[in-house]
């Protein structure tokens, strides 16, 4: 016992002086080995060590030899430092997770992660300096601060209803369905989540999700009220939720929004390898202003996808298609589809992730289906049993026309992207990969100067260890 007691100890230790995090629990390898604490109290500790390097060229998707003169007017975010078309760096994440399960019913969960704020995860390489003394002052710097990822509790019995339900509390990884409108699993947000399985194939749930505590003395805070449920039959399912999200006193105004979702999907039509999904997304609502005019959310959107397996062979092939509404002029209500999504890629590697999108509402990066629509064709295939292959490619064309770089008329046409990923597996839990795409931009990107905006691309690779 104090073998144990002395290597949980040293793990304690670790946890409280490394600024680190990890990933998922269903990320942790099947066969992980248990660290016993007192009693009949299970600890598990795993985690996650990421490296990655990133070139890209025109991410603004502009003109190559104009950087130097973008307007700042143009983007939503700070560009004050893009005077080259060239990015490079590498980057480092780090994550260590530690869950308790006191007893089969019980468990508890902490999940640390390293970052340079709030708001980032990944560490640049020689981002800090001034660590270093001497007549030359730079490097041996501290790079990251510590961050909670996660820390929740989970309970989960029968004794109370009669039927399996339970409660989970705490900081916690959130999505509603395929995560067009909501996708918090980036880091995570304040909730509590109650839930019941009347029968086995359906849980039913509801939630409150604590968004931002601005004043503890004032109604200034947002917070997300949700039901949900969820069925799951024998190779199909069926899913819905509805969502309000009241955000109090924002600058004078107030966010009051419902969002829908109804989704459904068959994993294997009558034994064909053929699978279909769909999900179809609904917004109300309204957006209270000072000036009494109240303008009403009317955003939608849309998913629809054919997955083929062959069995023959380890290929799977995806035809995919999905729509947001984007905001319309001359109207008086909100017509965009709004999202609420972490920083991580939610479909192109280019055009989504990296580049300014045509969602005419809000924000310009990474901003999902807002005033978005795109076909993806493409696949997958395992090379060897370690060696992976992606190929996608898409055609893109928004909602309502814009003119993201200043052009004097706007356009549908947003451009093609495509995409690769190759992955291998060099040991257990040892990941390399090189993932890139292309973009050949549209009209949609014309120059306010009349110049066609030129291609854009990035490529990034990395090497990651889980345990």
């Amino acid at each position: 016992m104090k073998k144990y007691a002395s290597l949980l100890a040293v793990f304690v230790l670790l946890l409280g002086f490394a600024a680190i995090s990890y990933s998922a629990p269903a990320e942790i390898p099947a066969d992980t080995s248990a660290v016993i604490a007192k009693g009949k109290t299970q600890i598990t500790l795993g985690g996650e060590l990421r490296f990655r390097g990133m070139y890209g060229s025109n991410l603004e998707v502009w003109d190559r030899n104009d950087y130097d003169t973008i307007s700042s007017s143009l983007r939503s975010y700070d560009i004050s430092k893009e005077k080259s078309a060239n990015k490079s760096y590498y980057d480092y994440r780090v994550r260590l997770s530690l869950e308790a399960k006191v007893t089969p019913n019980t468990t508890g969960y902490i999940e640390l992660e390293s970052g340079d704020d709030y708001k980032t995860d990944n560490v640049d390489w020689g981002k800090n300096t001034g660590g270093a003394r001497g007549n030359y002052p730079f490097g041996n710097t501290k790079d990251s601060n510590l961050s909670i990822r996660q820390a929740w509790i989970q309970y989960q019995g029968s004794g109370l209803l009669g039927v399996p339900a339970g409660v989970k509390v705490g900081r916690q990884l959130i999505k509603l369905g395929y995560g067009l409108f909501f996708d918090h699993t980036y880091f995570g947000d304040d909730a509590i989540l109650v839930f019941v399985q009347p029968v086995k194939e359906l849980t039913i749930a509801a939630h409150t999700i604590k968004f931002y505590e601005n004043n503890r003395t004032l109604s200034d805070d947002s917070t997300a009220y949700g039901i949900l449920a969820a069925y799951a039959g024998k190779g199909w399912g069926l899913s819905g939720d509805i969502t309000y999200v009241d955000h109090q006193n924002l600058a004078g105004s107030a966010i009051h929004l419902w969002n829908i979702g109804l989704r459904g999907n068959v994993d294997d039509i009558a034994g064909t390898g053929l699978g279909f999904r769909a999900d179809i997304e609904f917004q109300t609502g309204k957006l209270d202003l000072p000036t009494g005019h109240d303008p009403k959310f009317k955003g939608w959107a849309a998913l629809a996808g054919l997955d083929y397996k062959f069995k023959t062979i380890p290929l799977s092939l995806t035809l995919e298609y999905a729509i947001g509404s984007g905001d319309k002029e001359d109207s008086d209500d909100i017509k965009a589809f709004i999202t609420a999504l972490g920083q991580e890629q939610h479909y192109t590697f280019v055009y989504e992730y990296f580049a300014p999108s045509a969602c005419n509402f809000g924000a310009n990066t990474r901003t999902g289906l807002c005033n978005t629509q795109y076909v993806k064709l493409g696949g997958a295939y395992d090379i060897t049993k370690d060696l992976k292959a992606e190929l996608y490619g898409y055609w893109l064309r928004a909602h309502r026309a814009v003119a993201i770089n200043g052009y004097s008329e706007t356009s549908k046409k947003l451009g093609w992207e495509v995409d690769a990923k190759v992955t291998y597996n060099i040991d257990k839990g040892l990941t390399y990969f090189v993932e890139g795409g292309y973009f050949w931009p549209g009209k949609a990107y014309k120059l306010a100067s009349d110049k066609d905006a030129d291609d854009a691309w990035a490529v990034r690779h990395g090497i990651t260890l889980k345990f």
